[in-house]
């Protein structure tokens, strides 16, 4: 079986995006019948997960310089921000050389819920759609000395 390597691309920022963050997207879009995908945030974020990191990144913002989030200005930072971050962040995540989304926008409902509107790469596309089992999602620090 082929092993995908997923990698988030970025600064030295704090990591939102959990192992269960990603798998229920690539569950989502295994289950999509064509690349543009929209996806609720809250169906793979649940709201207990957002309300811990809304904490964690409010409480280390000013201490510890993986929170700041240059792009996120407000403070406190709210759901917005954080959702926010979650777009930053999977806009930068790649499989092994080539990024996953072609485009990735946030996208307000009338119901007020936030939704990803993305479209994959082929190169993501296909595995998460085909072969869901082969995507085995592990989260590593690499050479990580100040945290």
């Amino acid at each position: 079986m082929k092993e995908y390597t997923l990698i988030i691309k970025g600064e030295m920022d704090f990591i939102i995006i959990s192992p269960q963050v990603l798998s229920s997207l690539i569950a989502q879009i295994h289950n999509s019948p064509e690349r543009k995908v929209v996806v609720s945030i809250e169906s793979i974020m649940p709201p207990k997960f957002t309300d811990y990191l809304l904490r964690v990144i409010n409480s280390n913002r000013f201490t510890n310089e993986r929170f700041r989030y240059h792009y996120i200005l407000e403070n406190p930072v709210t759901k917005k921000g954080l959702y926010e971050i979650l777009r930053q962040q999977l806009s930068s995540t790649n499989t092994e050389r080539f990024p996953c989304f072609q485009t990735i926008r946030l996208t307000d409902t009338f119901r007020g819920n936030v939704e990803l509107d993305m479209e994959c790469n082929a190169l993501f596309f296909w595995p998460a759609k085909i072969l869901p089992r082969s995507l085995s999602i592990r989260s590593r620090m690499a050479d990580r000395k100040h945290w």
